[in-house]
């Protein structure tokens, strides 16, 4: 892989919680605290996808903020293009925050409802381009129009006047006035009929190419990661498991967790079709308050299968992850 555009190292994210079912979870990051990220380490190359999955709740979104700096961090290290981001001042930032932008889940909640398409995107072309005439904001919005393919008569429209895919492409086309480098997709095609992700998928696909982006893309939907993602990262209650090319991933998996995961898909799509459900966010697993070591420990088949090996649940020695093949590691004792 070329020099990553993206090195995010030991990335701690913990959110405070005195009391409530999670308070023996938080016992374990330190008082009054959840670790909802908690040593997150991973790198994201030049024009590359790498596709970030796991359970609602595992720590994705909150991830991809962080890297954003739309919150603060606890601790570790966030380079973009070689410099150190995590530190810096909303002010030192604002240069970089141009170059990485995030493509919303909420499809309502990431318009202005009061706005517009074009008022819209005239005020995020205005942001990059600030010296553009009227006539030229103009023209910047029809070839953001064009890059998405959407028709020019929808500018007069409102939001609410907009289908879901439509109001995605808008999403889209605001997050490409600004000439982004670096783009954190989060459940980007959330709330969409299957066709429409489809030309969703197709559409960012297509971008890339073009206009040489990178994407870190979050979603739920194992068979979406895996078409549309160079390399896969799965994560489990705030830690990445297991790395690697998104084939060997989801074919080859190395850690139980990945395993189970990918073969919950079947099962999961076969309950979907049969109640006539969309696509929802789900969880293979009930949450349970991790033990020491490795904290899927309590749910693994390969824990239960060895006798309960001390290994799995030694607090000096909780598990790292360690190369299992090029561009491939996981974070267990026991991998497959």
């Amino acid at each position: 892989m070329s020099e990553p555009i993206l090195a995010v190292a030991q990335l701690r994210k913990h959110f405070a919680q005195r009391r409530g079912l999670l308070a023996g979870f938080a016992r374990e990051a330190g008082a009054g605290t959840i670790p909802a990220v908690d040593g997150v380490t991973f790198e994201l190359g030049e024009h590359e996808t790498l596709g970030l999955v796991g359970e609602s709740g595992c720590g994705k979104t909150t991830t991809g903020k962080a890297i954003l700096k739309l919150i603060p961090v606890t601790g570790g290290e966030i380079r973009y293009k070689g410099t150190e981001i995590t530190r810096l001042s909303a002010g030192q930032f604002r240069p970089l925050r141009r170059e990485i932008q995030m493509i919303f889940q909420d499809l309502d909640a990431a318009l202005n409802p009061r706005m517009r398409i074009e008022a819209i995107l005239r005020e995020a072309v205005g942001l990059r381009e600030p010296d553009l005439d009227a006539e030229g904001e103009r023209r910047r919005v029809y070839e953001l129009l064009e890059l998405v393919n959407l028709k020019k008569n929808k500018l007069t429209n409102f939001p609410a006047e907009l289908s879901g895919g439509e109001k995605r492409r808008v999403g889209i086309a605001r997050v490409l006035a600004v000439r982004p480098k670096l783009i954190v997709a989060d459940e980007p095609t959330s709330a969409l009929d299957v066709s429409i992700q489809a030309q969703v998928i197709n559409l960012l696909r297509e971008l890339q190419a073009q206009l040489g982006l990178s994407y870190l893309f979050i979603s739920h939907d194992l068979q979406l990661v895996e078409l549309v993602s160079h390399r896969v990262a799965v994560m489990y209650l705030g830690r990445i498991v297991e790395i690697g090319p998104a084939e060997r991933i989801a074919h080859a998996p190395r850690h139980p967790y990945t395993a189970v995961l990918w073969a919950s898909l079947v099962e999961k799509r076969s309950r979907e079709a049969a109640a006539g459900a969309r696509n929802t966010a789900w969880s293979v697993f009930d949450f349970e308050r991790p033990t020491g070591g490795c904290r899927f420990a309590p749910r693994c088949p390969v824990y239960a299968e060895r006798g309960g090996p001390r290994e799995c649940t030694d607090p000096e020695r909780p598990p790292e992850l360690n190369p299992v093949g090029e561009s491939h590691a996981v974070a267990c004792h026991f991998p497959l």
